[in-house]
């Protein structure tokens, strides 16, 4: 089970969850999953099905935190066997979902806990270093992760004492700390594709992508997006989750775009609405407010994942994916820096016209440089 969105646990403590879309960069607060004051990590996702969002696990102290997405609840329990006053960092279920792999310090014993009957299992040290997540291969199930401090990939072999072992030497950059105080440079969120694609988030919301669907691995990541993920400047604590491959290449260099609603109109084939919007795209950057040229852009918003749903504009290619509309610029333009050019969009919406909405919100607009 896989969908395009992951989860981050971000803020060492009143910890909150953020959905990340690797595609744009998308990053949102899940405003009805509450705030959790002890603050969590080591965490791990279970699928319950096509089309709904996954149930959440992590740790605190020696209790199982739940976190239902879409139930917008938070649960702790206490696991038995699991001991109390210990800092955690790795997180991931197993395959089935039914049983999550915590890791402490290096010296520390690790954790299996089983997520019906609340009990851990110990198991072997992790071993040295400054590694703060790791995720199964869905290919061959390695648990994979990233040493923050140089950037080696590791294997964690949970049959060998300590568990680490190095795969490949200075493969990663070596990861940036957030600004917020005490924050670790950790790549501390990791997640695969359903190819074996490998991904990284550093502690600061660096995105990093490492090749593993095949035996070979190479020997640098690339740091993708071109910009960090925006989360205020709160340190990325862990994360979970598996994505389909990404269609198109990423990009987080967001600059300005607003829209101007115009006209709409009902539609007969198929039965909905028509909403017609100008686009006004800035060459100005969202992050340094400095204006900077453009030669391709891509435009992305909400769009209801049904039958019919459509969006047509000129010299652009459109994709739909998990309830996002991407719209891709096809030719190099240049928009010089600071000037502005508007894209003229229509959307089609099925469903029944007196119950759709005058003017179709656009939640989620954003637009980042491609070139």
């Amino acid at each position: 089970m896989a969908h395009r969105k992951v989860y981050l646990a971000v803020g060492r403590t009143n910890t909150r969850i953020y959905r990340f879309d690797p595609i744009d960069g998308d990053t949102r607060l899940v405003d009805g999953v509450p705030a959790y004051a002890a603050g969590y990590t080591a965490m791990g996702a279970q699928y319950r099905g096509e089309g709904k969002e996954p149930l959440l696990f992590a740790v605190s102290g020696n209790e199982l935190v739940t976190i239902d997405v879409e139930a917008g609840k938070v649960t702790h329990e206490p696991v038995q066997g699991l001991p109390s006053g210990k800092p955690w960092y790795d997180g991931d279920t197993d395959v089935d979902g039914k049983t999550l792999f915590v890791v402490s310090d290096p010296g520390e014993p690790s954790y299996s806990i089983d997520l019906v009957t609340k009990t851990a299992t110990k198991g072997h040290t992790p071993g040295s270093g400054r590694w703060d997540d790791f995720a199964h291969h869905p290919k061959d199930g390695r648990l994979i992760s990233v040493e923050g401090d140089n950037g080696d990939l590791l294997f964690i072999d949970r049959s060998r004492e300590p568990m680490k072992t190095v795969l490949k030497r200075q493969v990663f950059e070596p990861a940036e700390a957030s600004s917020s105080v005490g924050s670790r440079k950790s790549y501390s969120a990791t997640f695969f594709d359903d190819d074996g694609m490998f991904f990284a988030v550093d502690s600061a919301g660096n995105v990093n992508q490492l090749d593993l669907t095949k035996s070979t691995v190479p020997d640098h990541a690339k740091r993708i997006g071109g910009g960090k993920i925006p989360v205020h400047d709160l340190e990325v604590m862990n994360g979970a989750g598996r994505i389909t491959p990404l269609p198109v290449p990423p990009s987080y260099d967001e600059i300005e775009v607003t829209k101007s609603f115009a006209t709409a109109w009902e539609s007969s084939d198929p039965r909905g609405k028509v909403y017609s919007f100008h686009l006004n795209l800035t060459a100005v950057s969202k992050s340094t407010h400095q204006p900077e040229d453009v030669h391709k852009f891509r435009i992305s918003f909400d769009l209801p994942t049904v039958q019919g749903v459509k969006v047509v504009a000129s010299g652009v290619d459109v994709i739909y994916q998990d309830g996002k509309a991407y719209i891709d610029s096809q030719q190099q333009q240049l928009l010089p820096g600071g000037q502005s050019r508007t894209v003229d969009v229509q959307i089609t919406v099925p469903g029944d016209p007196q119950k759709l909405p005058a003017e179709y919100p656009l939640h989620g607009l954003k637009a980042t440089r491609l070139a």
